[in-house]
């Protein structure tokens, strides 16, 4: 818990250049919560209506400790409809959140196909990595529905991957922030993250395409197919950024934490 007041950076506080910044991507299976985590961490809300992701941006600013500090912070999609934009957001990032559902063990596989893309893509293993297993909640009051273990696959993930491992609830807030804290541990940097933000819309690229169900979205799901890996040449990253550069809009919020 962080001691101490926190409050909104002015209008003209904003201004100022962060001493630091970072790019995370946040990837997995469509419908696992990474929107909903995004949401929770910077804006302080959950919806149950699933709502379908191309890419959208959000910018999280911060002051800690006297620091100025920029998340950038990439929602991507779950589908493997985009593979070249896929390759573009690992490319040009420097740390990852990989999202799967405790109760569906595809969505885990999923997250072991990522992770191999972004070390093909990267051409190293040292890569800040967190991997998240989201929907505790669903779990609370049945733990047969859970289908990835909490003990064994932390064990993997902490020793054999040697990457970060948090399980938390986007629903109830539960270890939300942990998630960004043991990312920048990974990066090798420590800042205490508690945002409280007012504004809480957030806009997406014009080109995301998006279909809204009426009712939460379904725990059991099937995997999408892995897609094989695929390396974009240097040419198509580069035009695939301009692009990207051209069209990608974000919300963004700050706070102080004092």
């Amino acid at each position: 818990m962080i001691a101490g007041n926190i409050r909104p950076l002015k209008n003209d506080e904003n201004s100022i250049n962060a001493n630091v910044r970072h790019k995370i991507v946040v990837m997995g299976a469509a419908k696992v919560g990474k929107s909903s985590l995004i949401t929770q961490f910077l804006y302080s809300t959950f919806s149950p209506k699933y709502k379908r992701t191309v890419e959208e941006m959000h910018h999280g600013h911060f002051s800690v400790g006297g620091v100025n500090l920029t998340l950038d912070i990439l929602d991507t999609s779950g589908s493997y409809e985009f593979p070249a934009m896929r390759a573009l957001s690992i490319s040009s990032a420097e740390a990852f959140i990989l999202v799967y559902d405790i109760t569906d063990s595809g969505t885990f596989e999923e997250v072991k196909a990522i992770r191999e893309q972004i070390h093909e893509i990267k051409s190293t293993t040292a890569v800040p990595i967190v991997i998240v297993g989201n929907k505790t909640d669903l779990a609370d009051d049945d733990d047969d529905i859970r289908q990835v273990s909490c003990g064994t696959t932390e064990s993997m993930i902490t020793v054999d991957w040697e990457n970060g491992f948090v399980e938390a609830s986007a629903k109830l807030n539960r270890n939300v922030s942990q998630i960004f804290k043991e990312l920048l541990a990974q990066a090798k940097i420590t800042y205490n993250l508690s945002p409280a933000l007012r504004r809480r819309r957030r806009q997406s690229l014009p080109q995301q395409a998006s279909g809204t169900s009426t009712g939460p979205s379904t725990p059991q799901q099937t995997a999408p197919p892995v897609a094989p890996v695929h390396v974009p040449s240097a040419a198509q990253l580069a035009h695939l950024q301009q692009i990207q550069d051209k069209s990608l809009g974000g919300k963004r919020n700050s706070c102080i934490l004092s």
